[in-house]
């Protein structure tokens, strides 16, 4: 992963939201550790520069189980009707900041253990959790966002609840939630296939990674792939804003 390249992106993508104290959520997150955080101590993205990745893809994945209507808007359609209308910086905030919980939660250790590709042994790093602010997850995150800007209802039950069953101690308030905002069930889809599909411990998995086009030449036989094949979008050459 190219971590100034989904900086840029990251930053993009917030510069479209227009809310009373965006600046100074973006400086937050700029003195923070939220674009060189891991995603995960050992599961998925356990890497520097993960949490921003992960939280990208998550944006990617929700954009595209949505459909992008005009005047910036989404359709949440089921069984191909329109269930609700989602605005895009729903979908911005949502996505991108679900995990801002995430920020001043993990430090490096180190362990005795074989170093990699090597038979020598000493002394290993690796991430563990040291909660500085012990909040919760999903909560934690809701509370840190309004503590700069105001999050619509849809946004602050959609980020509370993103963990979805897997970490619902109240299950008849989080199926509730789902009821009453569709959000909810949207953006923890999303959150579980950019960590079951898209990613890997250290990076994304190859078909979800972003590749140079290559050069017009006769095909070997050895590179590419379906994903490579594939016809480019609008007939340009995809860039980084677009993965």
């Amino acid at each position: 992963m190219n971590i100034q390249n989904n900086i840029a992106r990251f930053e993009a993508e917030m510069a479209t939201v227009q809310r009373p104290g965006m600046d100074k959520l973006m400086e937050f997150i700029r003195k923070s550790d939220f674009y060189t955080a891991p995603a995960s101590t050992k599961y998925h993205l356990s890497c520097e520069g993960g949490l921003l990745q992960h939280s990208l893809n998550v944006l990617d994945a929700l954009q595209n189980i949505l459909y992008f209507a005009a005047d910036n808007k989404y359709f949440y359609n089921v069984a191909g009707r329109s269930h609700c209308v989602i605005p895009s910086d729903s979908v911005t905030i949502t996505a991108l900041l679900h995990d801002i919980c995430k920020t001043y939660f993990y430090t490096i250790s180190y362990r005795r253990a074989r170093k990699p590709g090597t038979n020598e042994w000493g002394d290993v790093p690796y991430y563990t959790v040291e909660d500085k602010m012990p909040l919760g997850h999903g909560p934690k995150s809701a509370m840190i966002i309004k503590q700069y800007i105001p999050l619509t209802s849809p946004e602050l039950y959609a980020i509370w609840w993103h963990m979805g069953f897997t970490d619902a101690a109240d299950t008849l308030a989080l199926s509730g939630a789902i009821d009453k905002y569709p959000l909810v069930w949207a953006l923890h889809s999303a959150d579980m296939m950019a960590s079951h599909f898209m990613e890997d411990k250290t990076d994304n998995k190859r078909e979800f990674q972003y590749t140079e086009p290559e050069a017009p030449g006769i095909d070997d036989g050895e590179s590419g792939g379906e994903w490579a094949d594939a016809p480019a979008i609008g007939g340009e050459a995809l860039t980084d804003a677009a993965n």
